[in-house]
């Protein structure tokens, strides 16, 4: 305990004393900024600042990648103009502190960013509601809204989302940065995550929940609940920065990571960034929670576990990067487990000096952009192997992995702005598990890399399309095939389930081997999802959207049909589906 405490006094104290190296906060996670820069780092093959494995990008290192495409390409079509001036649009008060004064106000008059805004108080900046610059201070407020509301055509239930928030942003004496978000919604939600919320005693991404029932729409009971996310972090040298806070990271080029993802609530974490030469390595440090408060139902303090995680990100050529990762869960009875500080040494090793008790995955993955217009990625993980059962070819349970091939390819057939995704991730049984569910890979009751947990084969197929300049079309396609538990038993589809609860054999006897991908009470998943959304001002959108969903399931009563249409308003927040 006084080791933390020690520590934590060192991360605030140490920052006021040091040299000063430009930083700033991660830009936001849902963030349609995030497939403009993929699009144009696959279209220009330009090496940007940030390594798009790690998610989230630093706001510096996107203004300092848009700001050479705006100077450098002069042969892109004007919509891709219209997206690098968006960004910096979004980040113009950043700017401020990364280029020097003369470009920096060639730049708002080159975007016509006025000086007086609103009051001569609001947005003096299009994307600051309200921002106040001083010699050693600088904070950015912006409010957030989500209102939609719509109907299951099938069923006749109406569905709903109340969300309201506020994102502040800053900087302290142009050394440390930080960033507070807090959300309160009033929420219900389709069929399909209703039954997962109550499998999990959790709704997926968020934390503490109660019960709600609106006054608007009658009898569509609802979920009432309070998100936070809050950092702040320096540059220790010129290759080195920390930041503390809650949060949650996404590694991995695709729609999903089989590494780690943002499904999962926020935690308290401790991260390192160190970028030397081609290299980027991430050290991640986290308190988790083994259960959620739900789960317990009563009014106490949650039990603990903790996760340690490094991420080398090796970019080889301009166009080719690859990565290592690697992840321990482990639980000491209320307390970290100080070995695993060692941000260098192979977690697999520590956990051979401490015993081999705690849940180790190891992984690699890639990204590979060529022609201007493809780039095509995967990942590779490995929770345990044994070779020798693999070429038996009797599905011993215990090898457990995952696999994900995708690839995108931009302005399809010459048409400017429609981008395609295809991916594909398929993840054996018993995956992430543990034969203690409080070292299963989740935290409170949520899977932290793939939403489906494990035991399942998935094709995933999205297009972006924008039609004009402020018109966002977004289609995806969904289809895949889950095995689920049955007979009181675990088939590794649930990786809250302990890993030692597997079906029996003829014999009685807890069975090894004819694990396969998809066994247990099968389920069928189909979902189709479309949204239309219209930017009135900036970051201020008006949208339409369409969920398709078909649950076929070998258990009758758990078959479910969906068919969803609805509408509303976003600003300062992207759409993100679930989908799953």
């Amino acid at each position: 305990m006084k080791k933390s405490i020690i520590l934590i006094l060192l991360f605030i104290i140490f920052p006021l004393l040091m040299k000063v190296y430009s930083q700033s906060p991660d830009l936001e996670e849902n963030s349609e900024i995030y497939h403009i820069l993929e699009r144009m780092e696959i279209k220009s093959a330009m090496v940007p600042e940030y390594f798009s494995g790690i998610k989230n990008y630093k706001i510096q290192d996107i203004i300092s990648f848009s700001q050479i495409l705006k100077d450098s390409l002069k042969n892109i079509q004007s919509r891709d103009f219209f997206d690098i001036d968006y960004i910096l649009k979004d980040n113009i008060d950043w700017a401020k502190y990364f280029f020097d004064p003369v470009y920096y106000k060639k730049l708002k008059n080159d975007l016509n960013i006025s000086e007086n805004g609103i009051f001569n108080m609001f947005y003096k900046a299009n994307s600051s509601f309200y921002s106040l610059h001083t010699d050693n201070f600088f904070i950015k407020i912006n409010p957030v809204i989500n209102f939609n509301a719509g109907k299951d055509i099938k069923t006749g239930k109406y569905n709903y989302q109340n969300t309201r928030g506020i994102i502040i942003s800053g900087l302290l004496d142009k050394k440390i940065y930080f960033y507070t978000s807090i959300y309160e919604n009033q929420r219900s939600f389709l069929p399909h995550i209703e039954r997962k919320i109550k499998r999990d005693f959790a709704i997926p991404g968020q934390g503490y929940y109660k019960k709600y029932e609106s006054s608007v729409f009658k009898n569509t009971p609802g979920y009432d609940f309070l998100n936070a996310k809050a950092y702040f972090g320096f540059n220790l040298t010129k290759s080195l920065s920390a930041e503390m806070g809650h949060g949650k990271f996404f590694i991995g080029n695709g729609i999903r990571s089989l590494f780690l993802s943002d499904y999962s609530n926020n935690y308290y974490y401790l991260k390192f960034d160190t970028r030397v030469w081609k290299l980027l390595y991430r050290n991640i440090f986290a308190e988790l929670t083994a259960k959620s408060r739900e789960e317990i139902n009563k009014d106490t303090l949650l039990p603990k576990k903790y996760m340690a995680a490094h991420y080398l990100n090796y970019r080889i050529t301009r166009n080719f990067q690859i990565g290592l990762f690697e992840n321990v869960i482990f639980t000491r009875g209320g307390h970290f487990e100080f070995q695993y500080l060692n941000p260098v040494i192979l977690y697999r090793t520590v956990e051979q000096f401490t015993g081999s008790a705690d849940n180790v995955i190891v992984g690699i993955d890639w990204k590979y952009n060529f022609l201007h217009r493809i780039s095509f990625y995967g990942q590779f993980v490995l929770d345990e192997f044994n070779f020798k059962k693999l070429k038996e070819n009797n599905n011993w349970w215990g090898n457990k992995y995952g696999l994900q091939l995708g690839v995108k390819y931009i302005d399809v057939a010459g048409i400017d702005h429609l981008d395609l995704q295809l991916e594909s991730n398929i993840i054996r049984p018993y995956t992430y598990s543990h034969r203690e569910k409080s070292d299963s890979y989740s935290n409170f009751n949520q899977a932290l890399a793939h939403p489906f947990g494990a035991n399942f084969k998935e094709l995933i197929i999205l297009l972006n399309y924008k039609p004009e300049n402020k018109i966002y079309i977004k289609a995806k396609a969904l289809f895949a095939y889950k095995g689920e538990d049955k007979d009181g038993f675990s088939w590794g589809g649930n990786i809250l389930k302990s890993n030692e609860n597997r079906p029996l054999d003829d014999m009685g006897k807890i069975r090894d081997y004819g694990f396969f991908t998809g066994n247990g009470a099968k389920r069928n998943i189909i979902q189709y999802t479309f949204d239309i959304s219209y930017m009135i001002i900036h970051n201020y959108n008006l949208f339409a959207n369409f969920i398709y969903h078909k649950d076929i399931s070998s258990i009758p009563e758990s078959t479910i049909n969906e068919l969803y249409s609805g509408a509303g308003i976003r600003v300062n927040v992207d759409n993100k589906f679930l989908d799953f």
